[in-house]
């Protein structure tokens, strides 16, 4: 046998970093909406402008955060750090969407609102 022969690459840990670095990051999003719950709830005009400042700051540092942390655990891993940000700026936007949708819905139809935020139906 005169040719190189590769060892089969295990891609276990790099799905498990994968995975625990969406957790932790989606994780961080629920706690920073339950830490400003009080932010959601409408009193004045002049809070609509705080309101949507606070949560472009939340929606759009969580996206930062997941992209610079996914780049840097790709480069690290295996060197296919946009790859990883991407998969993480992806999977982070989508449960951004559907704990917003999941949220309107418990609020308007089962009356719990103001887990995440405050709805108005």
């Amino acid at each position: 046998m005169t040719t190189m022969e590769r060892e089969p690459r295990h891609s276990g840990g790099r799905a498990w970093l994968a995975l625990l670095l969406f957790l932790l990051l989606t994780a961080g999003y629920l706690a920073a909406l339950r830490a400003t719950l009080g932010v959601s709830e409408v009193q004045s005009d002049r809070d609509a402008a705080v309101r949507d400042q606070v949560y472009l700051a939340l929606h759009g540092g969580l996206l930062l955060l997941g992209a610079i942390a996914g780049f840097a655990a790709g480069r690290w891993i295996n060197g296919l750090g946009l790859a990883w940000a991407t998969l993480l700026v992806v999977a982070l936007a989508v449960t951004m969407v559907a704990v917003q949708l999941a949220s309107f819905e418990l609020a308007c139809s089962a009356g719990q609102n103001g887990l995440v935020r405050h709805w108005h139906c």
